[in-house]
């Protein structure tokens, strides 16, 4: 039965176009998916039968947030969002990376999982999501980064942050960490792993995940019949990644593309395929330089997050579109555009906190409102 199977708004007059607002028991009944995944529970029901959910949203919006049931946000959405459900079916080369195993995988999501309860129950600035100077990590993790303890000592190396406990076990623990070369959704194994290849890593997946999933500027398929890039060993061992993929870039209907994808995917180039940190890729130095069409130049993750940082409107307004999209269960239409620059101006008054993009667009006529077919 489609009514088991989705959550249906009963409408007296599902065919007229006038809009209308949701009655208090739809705005809780969507309130509660939006947020919990779930039905409404008894306190929503009951300002629901005494019309008064619509003057107390705000407070409610704070309550479910609260709750241990928003961590459904992490599992529903942003899992959704990042693309990491993917990661389930990537099979990285065993030879080529030894360390990967199913641990290691679960460890990598479950890293990206944390990360995003904290910015959720913390209440957070939504910029925490681009660059943060802590992540989670547990024994097999923070050996494959090169982390000894929690206050982000590398491994090997001289002590130079005191006090730190040394990361033991399966349990995740919070981390402090030492650079920017870590920290945010960029840097973190499992996003750098679902835009790789299984025997390398892949600028250009990279690249466009970053314009798609963070800038929300997605560039244009490709045009149909290009070629692979060759994967031979002789080609492999003759050039670098970065000078292979120069004969993709030289084609005029690839090189427009490619001015915007490629730089991003370079200034990831440290991590390999599977987001170890590396210096060199095979006997060739890695090249983490990158220029934009406009001439903005960077070099490595660092930069490459500053860059993302300075261009806040963009991932706002990618976040508060792919966001608004999940709450009302389709996708954005032109219409939709006042609702989303009012919410994406509304960020850095509310100091970018997670709970206000969440009440903005819970306040937005797009949630509240509705029209027949």
């Amino acid at each position: 039965s489609p009514k088991f199977l989705f959550r249906v708004e009963q409408d007296n007059d599902p065919s007229s176009p006038k809009i209308r607002n949701l009655d208090e028991f739809q705005l809780a009944s969507r309130l509660s998916y939006f947020l919990w995944s779930s039905m409404p529970d008894d306190t929503l029901m009951e300002l629901a039968e005494k019309r008064q959910l619509t003057a107390n949203l705000d407070s409610q919006v704070r309550r479910l947030l609260n709750d241990p049931r928003a961590s459904s946000l992490v599992e529903n959405f942003a899992m959704q969002w990042l693309q990491l459900q993917r990661i389930d079916f990537i099979s990285p080369d065993g030879r080529l990376f030894p360390t990967f195993n199913v641990k290691l995988r679960s460890a990598m999501v479950r890293e990206t999982e944390l990360f995003i309860e904290s910015i959720i129950r913390e209440d957070r600035s939504i910029l925490d999501l681009i660059d943060a100077d802590y992540t989670f990590l547990n024994e097999p993790l923070a050996m494959h980064y090169g982390i000894a303890d929690t206050a982000g000592n590398p491994i090997g190396e001289e002590v130079k942050r005191p006090g730190g406990r040394k990361i033991k076990g399966e349990t995740f623990q919070r981390i402090s960490l030492q650079n920017r070369n870590r920290g945010g959704l960029l840097t973190q194994a499992s996003v750098l792993t679902v835009t790789s290849n299984p025997t390398r890593t892949s600028p250009v997946k990279r690249g466009r995940w970053v314009l798609e999933q963070i800038l929300g500027a997605p560039p244009p398929s490709p045009p149909a019949n290009v070629p692979e890039l060759s994967e031979e060993n002789e080609n492999i061992s003759s050039a670098t990644l970065r000078e292979r993929m120069e004969t993709h870039r030289r084609k005029p209907a690839c090189a427009n593309c490619h001015a915007k994808m490629d730089p991003i995917g370079f200034a990831l180039e440290n991590f390999d395929a599977v987001g170890a940190w590396r210096t060199k890729d095979g006997t060739f130095d890695i090249d983490a330089t990158g220029e934009f069409p406009d001439g903005t130049k960077f070099s490595g993750p660092a930069e490459l997050k500053a860059i993302v940082m300075s261009r806040k409107e963009e991932f706002t307004r990618c976040l508060v579109e792919k966001m608004l999209t999940y709450a009302l269960g389709r996708g954005i239409q032109y219409y939709d555009r006042p609702t989303i620059e009012k919410i994406v101006q509304a960020l850095p008054v509310g100091k970018y906190r997670f709970s206000v993009l969440v009440t903005q667009i819970v306040n937005s006529d797009a949630f509240r409102q509705r029209r027949g077919l």
